[in-house]
């Protein structure tokens, strides 16, 4: 027999339920995709790219416009807006191409590299931009021995973004990303805070790669305890939970592999073509992008209630991909 009080926990449990439901009905979902050589061979035509996201539930993209090669000349790059796969009406958001090293580098030459994304999305009619507020260099992303704060990054960084937005007419939602080195990380609320009271834009909000997050904690073993770390952040963050539009939902547990990694001594090529690649390959071993798959992440994504969730993932193979989608997939 049920008493009184557990029967009233019950029927409010049930109510928050329903609501969470009825607030999630806008909810988006897409999946990511790139203008690159790599994505774009894997799809026919416009057609068959929609057929594909739509039979694994989704309502469109979310891409990053990288120079654009075909099948038939993957050696010559092209302009993005180029790529016969995307026509407006598949796009919900815009992944600008974000540079990781970027304090001390041309200013101008930055802001007309973001200025070209933006006015593909823009011209592509996307709902939402991507941006990483972060600031690391490969030394850093090799020693995990920051050179910044993350309040230094984040001051440099609000900056910058009112230097690339004010005055400009833009109206999709400008949504800053957390990575794991310094920058926003959702690890002190003052820090998330103070980067959202320092940028102008009035469409300003947050998407929250729930994979980088994960990447804060070494010591997290399990999914499940990544649910719940997860949690425990948007504890701290409750009054800010509202900026957060979108969700990059995706996860890979690899403390370990970063523990053993800072145990043993490493040189880095000098080659710079050789030292991208070599530092690339260390990220993507940290940073796997694969499927969130905790019995919680559900009740996760209806407590932060956000307008888009974007099924993020790297992947070798259209199968691969479907694969994954299926793994991930909430509806």
């Amino acid at each position: 027999m049920h008493t009184a009080r557990e029967r009233l926990h019950s029927s409010r449990d049930s109510r928050r339920r329903k609501n969470r439901r009825r607030k999630n009905n806008n909810l988006k979902f897409q999946m990511n995709l790139t203008t690159s050589y790599d994505d774009v061979i894997r799809f026919a035509s416009a057609q068959d790219l929609q057929n594909f996201y739509g039979k694994h539930g989704l309502d469109g993209l979310e891409v990053m416009p990288l120079p654009y090669s075909s099948a038939e000349a993957p050696g010559d790059y092209l302009s993005p807006e180029l790529c016969p796969l995307l026509t407006p009406d598949m796009i919900n958001g815009v992944h600008c191409c974000c540079s990781g090293d970027w304090m001390d580098k041309d200013r101008q030459r930055l802001i007309e590299g973001y200025r070209r994304d933006l006015d593909y999305a823009t011209r592509m009619e996307a709902e939402y931009v991507v941006f990483h507020v972060v600031q690391v260099d490969n030394e850093e992303g090799m020693t995990y021995k920051p050179k910044h704060t993350d309040r230094e990054v984040i001051d440099a960084a609000a900056d910058f973004i009112n230097e690339l937005l004010d005055g400009q007419k833009y109206d999709f939602w400008f949504l800053m990303e957390n990575l794991w080195w310094p920058g926003l990380t959702f690890l002190h609320p003052e820090d998330t805070r103070a980067l959202l009271e320092q940028v102008h834009y009035k469409k300003k909000g947050f998407m929250l790669d729930t994979g980088h997050f994960l990447h804060t904690n070494l010591d997290l073993q399990t999914q499940e305890e990544g649910v719940a770390y997860l949690h425990a952040m948007l504890d701290q963050h409750r009054d800010m939970i509202s900026y957060i539009k979108g969700i990059h939902l995706q996860q890979s547990l690899t403390g370990d592999y970063v523990k053993q990694w800072l145990q043993e001594p490493h040189e880095m090529p000098k080659d710079p073509a050789e030292q991208f690649c070599w530092i690339y390959e260390h990220i993507f071993q940290i940073d796997k992008h694969e499927p969130f798959t905790a019995t919680g992440v559900r009740e996760l994504v209806e407590r932060i209630d956000p307008l888009y969730v974007t099924y993020e993932y790297i992947t070798r193979s259209r199968e691969e991909l479907g694969k994954y989608l299926e793994m991930g997939r909430l509806r």
